[in-house]
């Protein structure tokens, strides 16, 4: 009984660790918040229709809340939004934030954003991540993670997670004024 306790516990670290993954890789540069920042909408690789256009906007609020004070969403409009193809309606938002002077611009996949089949229905997350600088096009910083979650948890809730991860892993500047 007494070894049984220790391997249920390691079993359980096993588990718990496996359930996300983060890979980020970083550029020459910081992330400075004082930049204009434009998010664009996120090329949807996944089954669910406007996954990219939902990861954008929840990236949006978390870089408000972690002090960019000049973040703009960017969402053309889209002649079919069932459509999983967006990689157009990415390429019409970025020209746009370009011309309007965006310093950054943050764009990415959504490669999956659905709940699994199966008895508890787990969401599951998979979103890459890529700031550019705006003109050049050069990638500043990039990353990409996944999860699941658990079966009560929503598919917005552990997106959330994804996305503040990713954002978290950011060499991100707040400069003081």
């Amino acid at each position: 009984m007494i070894l049984f306790r220790p391997l249920l516990l390691g079993l359980l670290f096993v588990a718990l660790s496996g359930c996300s993954t983060l890979i980020t890789e970083s550029g020459d540069t910081p992330v400075s918040l004082a930049e204009q920042v434009a998010v664009v909408p996120f090329v949807n690789l996944s089954e669910t229709p406007q996954a990219g256009d939902r990861a954008a906007s929840i990236a949006v609020a978390i870089l408000r809340a972690e002090g960019a004070g000049r973040v703009e969403l960017y969402l053309p409009e889209d002649q079919n939004p069932l459509m999983y193809e967006s990689q157009a309606r990415q390429a019409e938002a970025m020209d746009m934030a370009d011309r309007d002077g965006a310093d950054l611009i943050v764009t990415g996949t959504v490669e999956e954003w659905r709940y699994k089949a199966g008895f508890d229905s787990e969401p599951a997350v998979g979103v890459t991540l890529i700031v550019r600088r705006s003109g050049s096009n050069t990638i500043v910083w990039s990353g990409t993670a996944a999860r699941t979650g658990w079966g009560r948890e929503s598919l917005g809730t552990v997106g959330r997670e994804v996305l503040q991860d990713l954002i978290d892993a950011m060499p991100l500047v707040r400069d003081e004024d």
